[in-house]
């Protein structure tokens, strides 16, 4: 076994945003735009409080959405602004957002597809 250790890098930040009217995927559409790749977002069961479950006897079906996203720590303050902006969170019920810094973190670079030619992985043509 080797003695390679993988690179941390000790100041990034994890935005979190719960979007209960979905969303998400422009949000990361305008974060690409800037720049931003390191983010996904998945959709899941739920609505705030206070909200009715049922529209006119039939149960509502949810576009709650949860997008995360890490960014350098000098860039939180401005990505999570956009993503208030964007999203419209100031309006009531739309979701929340919030920062964690994250203890570590690495590098994910994704090879590019010459790298995989010579990994032995053969491409479809499109």
């Amino acid at each position: 076994m080797s003695d390679s250790k993988i690179p941390n890098i000790d100041y990034t930040r994890l935005l979190t945003c719960i979007l209960y009217e979905g969303g998400a995927a422009d949000v990361l559409e305008e974060l690409y735009k800037r720049g931003i790749k390191e983010g996904y977002f998945v959709s899941v069961r739920g609505a705030p409080i206070g909200r009715s479950s049922t529209v006119e006897g039939l149960p509502e079906i949810p576009k709650t959405e949860i997008l995360r996203v890490v960014v350098a720590a000098d860039q939180a303050d401005y990505i999570y602004q956009m993503i208030y902006e964007f999203a419209k969170l100031d309006e009531p019920q739309m979701g929340i957002i919030f920062v964690k810094k994250l203890t570590r973190s690495s590098l994910n670079i994704l090879p590019e597809d010459t790298d995989l030619t010579e990994m032995g992985f053969q491409q479809d043509a499109a």
